[in-house]
């Protein structure tokens, strides 16, 4: 029986376009069950202590805690850990929703995002791959605005994550929304929505089909 988590990460380099797929750490799954806990462990190992954290190499990472995408209660969640744009010091912010359970639909346990695009971007994430897509027509919308084209463009059922015109200007205490107007939730904590618009990038889309797989009892 696979593990219920999905063992893949991908690294994205906006500056590049370099987009790069590393296994996760099963040792490491036991220490820090995925989420912000691995994220931090990644942080720390690769951190340099005197990149501002609107410098373009200062990653931003993304991880899925080890039951999201299950039938877990609260099995939903996802960890967005950067450098704070608010604090300086290492800020995370959790989200609920169905974006994290899509991301691991998708194949994936996180992604680590760094570099800056040239151009307002977003990313369509969807069976374990991702493209880097222009982005200059959502530049200046609202979250429910570019939910809905992103809808349009990508998929009916894909799970939008994007920031409005505070994460666009980086006021630094910009968060992160997902979801329709109707059940929207926000990444509100340390300014994680300036982050992303410090790299160019208004947008996550996840799409998948994959579902994790479970123990027999």
């Amino acid at each position: 029986m696979p593990p219920v988590y999905a063992g893949k990460i991908l690294r994205l380099n906006l500056s590049t376009g370099v987009i790069t797929e590393d296994a996760v750490d099963d040792l490491l799954v036991r220490q820090y069950l995925l989420g912000s806990g691995y994220a931090a462990k990644l942080f720390y190992d690769e951190m340099d202590p005197n990149r501002p954290w609107d410098d373009p190499t200062s990653p931003l990472m993304v991880f899925n805690g080890l039951l999201s995408g299950t039938f877990a209660p609260t099995g939903c969640r996802s960890s967005w850990c950067a450098r704070s744009p608010l604090t300086g010091i290492w800020g995370e912010a959790n989200m609920g929703g169905h974006w994290g359970a899509e991301l691991r639909f998708a194949g994936l346990d996180g992604l680590v995002i760094s570099g800056r695009a040239d151009q307002p971007v977003y990313l369509y994430i969807h069976d374990g791959g991702a493209d880097i897509r222009p982005a200059g027509h959502l530049w200046g919308k609202n979250h429910y605005e570019t939910y809905d084209l992103l809808r349009a463009e990508t998929d009916p059922k894909a799970q939008i994550a994007s920031i409005g015109v505070a994460g666009e200007n980086r006021v630094r205490f910009a968060g992160v929304l997902q979801g329709g107007i109707e059940h929207a939730r926000t990444a509100g904590r340390t300014g994680m929505g300036a982050l992303l618009g410090s790299k160019n990038l208004k947008s996550i889309v996840t799409r998948g089909k994959a579902r994790p797989g479970y123990a027999a009892a």
